[in-house]
């Protein structure tokens, strides 16, 4: 693919990994009177724990979805992450570009493809600014921006940019989980709530002793509501998912939490957090074993809820 067919750009970029970096922004916006955001440099291959590399079914099912409404076209892969969403759509033949503000993302995004042998040929991967992509208008046939939206403070920006760029008829994707199924009355998960919760506490308690208290950065946004007003249409459809699962503390939360991989923990300073990261896995082996980590939680797969904006 040839980055010049799809971008407006005032200089040549670099290429980092495979990377086209088509910005210089910061991974992470806190402060100032600007839009402000998080990104997950920080956090790299811990973001999603032992299953970095797996392809969850979820999001095949979505890729399905995606691949058959790009077609022949491009989908833009906006805040792509470790490419839950860019590798299965590359296994079926899509033509994408993959854009994240983290080059530690877009190379887990790398790697996730190498050991599920699908080729990401078909792939550009561009660190870039959901803000301002610096794509050009109207080149692009299918967006998804699943992940991205709660982390920036101005997230009507971020819709607009998407509008822009998408062709006249093309598809903004977004998922959902469609919850509902009962979990808690079937299967006991009380052990891995009271871990989760004590970890949460715990990790506060002690920054208050250094003075820091939790800053949330997220923001609340109704997607629905402020699509519907510039978007032509929209259509949802349902898929229904039933499978039994289990889901290890060091699986996932564990990982992510341990890399202060949660908004409110992105300004924490690292070296104090690991601090009382090394305290609490040490109180907590003592409490629950040595092997509490691999305690895990087991529920019922929502459904996926899947809306369709078209310009």
């Amino acid at each position: 693919m040839n980055i010049s067919k799809y971008c407006d750009l005032s200089f040549t970029p670099e290429i980092v990994d495979n990377i086209w970096q088509l910005t210089n922004s910061p991974d992470v916006v806190t402060d100032g009177s600007g839009d402000k955001y998080i990104g997950y440099e920080h956090i790299g291959e811990s973001y999603s724990g032992n299953r970095r590399y797996i392809i969850e079914e979820r999001d095949r099912l979505t890729a399905k979805e995606i691949a058959e409404l790009t077609g022949n076209g491009v989908f833009l892969d906006l805040a792509c992450g470790d490419g839950c969403l860019t590798v299965p759509c590359a296994d079926f033949g899509t033509k994408i570009i993959a854009g994240d503000i983290s080059n530690a993302m877009l190379k887990i995004l790398q790697n996730k493809a190498q050991n599920n042998n699908i080729s990401i040929e078909n792939v550009m991967l561009c660190r870039m600014n959901a803000l301002d992509t610096s794509l050009k208008n109207e080149c692009i046939d299918t967006v998804a921006a699943n992940s991205v939206l709660h982390l920036i403070s101005n997230p009507e920006k971020v819709v607009g940019e998407i509008y822009r760029v998408l062709k006249t008829g093309g598809s903004f994707v977004c998922v959902d989980d469609a919850p509902g199924k009962n979990v808690e009355n079937q299967f006991d998960n009380s052990l891995y709530n009271e871990i989760v919760s004590r970890i949460y506490s715990e990790y506060w308690s002690e920054l208050n002793k250094f003075g820091i208290a939790p800053q949330k950065f997220s923001w609340k946004f109704d997607r629905h509501a402020y699509c519907i007003k510039i978007f032509d249409s929209f259509e949802t459809k349902k898929i229904t998912r039933d499978n039994v699962y289990k889901m290890s503390l060091n699986d996932g939360f564990i990982p992510r939490f341990a890399s202060r991989g949660f908004s409110d923990q992105v300004n924490v300073p690292q070296g104090i957090h690991q601090k009382i990261i090394d305290i609490l896995f040490d109180r907590f082996a003592g409490i629950y074993g040595k092997n509490f980590a691999d305690i895990a939680y087991t529920g019922i797969e929502d459904d996926l809820l899947i809306t369709v904006y078209r310009k």
